[in-house]
């Protein structure tokens, strides 16, 4: 596994137009960290040369991207939406590409077969969000049966806090033989190694891509710092 620092961490820099992504990569590679998580909403543009400029911005500061989100919780034109990105996201040469933000994912049935069928000409795997709600695991599985696509597959959130007595841990569980990627939110940087019972989860089924974080508390740079540090012991 490999750690990842997200756009998303500076979603309030970023809306505030205060952090771009040429600013941004510098900071994550101090950090150590081995790549980056891009936000849809964060990339200025979807443009074949802004991806010749953006992957030559990665070696220089020796990133690889791991991911591109994107976040809905519309069905409608949700194909339409994501194709560019799919295109872009090859480009790229990232690992996956994730669709976030719904609570329920079988409303989007018909999108995401249409999205799987294009990431599996393109050989980019796609990737749903797992909701956070108790019993979501069963409905999202069920549709990847539906499907049935080698292409697509979860992206799973992590909390801080997740250990094996939440009533959710269940459908980590269900769904840890399907990610593709894991987003990690740390809310409380005291609890920011309670998730360890989650990474030996992954371990278990054998997991090897990345972890990205995604949210941290204020100072941003000072605690995705700390956080750097204890991952770096934790990879030892």
């Amino acid at each position: 596994m490999k750690w990842a620092c997200g756009t998303q961490c500076f979603e309030v820099e970023f809306a505030q137009g205060a952090m771009s992504i040429n600013a941004f990569l510098p900071i994550v590679s101090m950090l150590g960290f081995d790549g980056v998580e891009f936000l849809a909403e964060h990339l200025p543009s979807l443009r074949s040369n802004y991806a010749n400029i953006l992957r030559q911005r990665l070696e220089e500061n020796e990133l690889s991207l791991s991911v591109i989100s994107y976040r809905t919780n519309e069905p409608k034109n949700l194909t339409s939406a994501v194709e560019p990105l799919l295109s872009f996201a090859r480009e790229m040469r990232a690992r996956v590409v994730c669709i976030g933000g719904a609570d329920e994912w079988k409303p989007f049935a018909n999108e995401i077969k249409q999205l799987s069928q294009l990431s599996e000409q393109i050989s980019l795997p796609l990737g749903l969000a797992l909701p956070q709600k108790v019993g979501a695991s069963k409905e999202l599985c069920d549709l990847l049966d539906d499907i049935a696509s080698p292409y697509l597959g979860v992206c799973m959130l992590l909390k801080a806090e997740t250990n094996p007595n939440d009533e959710f841990w269940q459908d980590l569980v269900m769904v840890s033989p399907f990610t593709l990627h894991v987003q990690l939110v740390v809310t409380d940087l005291a609890r920011s190694l309670t998730w360890l019972p989650a990474l030996e989860l992954l371990r278990e089924v054998e997991y090897d891509g990345f972890i990205s974080i995604i949210h941290v508390p204020n100072p941003v740079e000072d605690s995705l710092k700390l956080i750097s540090s204890q991952l770096a012991l934790m990879a030892r």
